[in-house]
């Protein structure tokens, strides 16, 4: 049988990103602190735990935190970048839905995700060596640094103990999609919107440039 005491807190304003809406925004949270009595043969054991409701002063919405952790609506990280390839943005959008209750497993899916993304650009074989001939075929070293960045901690969430970054955090996970965003900005999204510019050029300067560069 457990026996409950409820006692309301005074009412603050707090400013943090909001779960719902993504905006840095102003607060108004109710916190009720919860006393609960365990009875166990003749035994009884108390523990004091707070829940706390808090709304948005932006879009409105509430949201549901117990000791301090986000319980109502689902923490998910920022939407990947709208050119990421539909099989590693699957993987992201896994990670990001369950890196604030397990973020190892997280950065495993993330590692996952750059195996993934390596495979869209053509590459197959162990991640490493696809990597690197990625970088014989003119990687820039810039996404070289993201994609084994994201490759070596991702190795320490599936072989936990032989790499030294801890994974068990959730900033880790976000740094991990954060740099996937990067590299598909730096491999995708760049390149698509230079060649939508030049393919707008008028045909006559498209020849001149082609005429100019087989003299090269």
């Amino acid at each position: 049988m457990d026996i409950k005491d409820y006692t309301l807190n005074n009412t603050d304003f707090k400013n943090f990103e909001c779960p719902h809406c993504k905006i840095f925004s102003q607060m108004r949270s109710t916190h009720v602190i919860v006393n609960q009595m365990h009875s166990q043969m003749a035994w009884y054991t108390q523990a004091e735990h707070q829940l706390s409701i808090s709304t948005c002063q932006s879009c409105g919405n509430s949201a549901l935190w117990w000791d301090g952790l986000c319980v109502y609506p689902e923490v998910t990280y920022k939407l990947p970048n709208p050119d990421m390839p539909e099989s590693v943005k699957m993987l992201y959008l896994e990670a990001s839905s369950i890196y604030d209750k397990s973020p190892r497993a997280a950065c495993a899916l993330l590692r996952l995700a750059v195996e993934q993304f390596c495979n869209e650009l053509g590459e197959t074989g162990a991640i490493d060596k696809m990597i690197g001939s990625l970088v014989q075929k003119g990687l820039p070293t810039i996404v070289q640094k993201a994609l084994d960045a994201v490759r070596v901690i991702g190795n320490k969430a599936v072989h936990p103990g032989q790499i030294a970054f801890d994974v068990d955090d959730k900033s880790t996970a976000e740094t991990l999609m954060k740099l996937l965003n990067i590299i598909t900005e730096r491999m995708i999204s760049e390149p698509k919107e230079i060649n939508g510019i030049f393919d707008a050029l008028p045909q006559s300067a498209k020849d001149s440039i082609k005429k100019r560069d087989s003299k090269c």
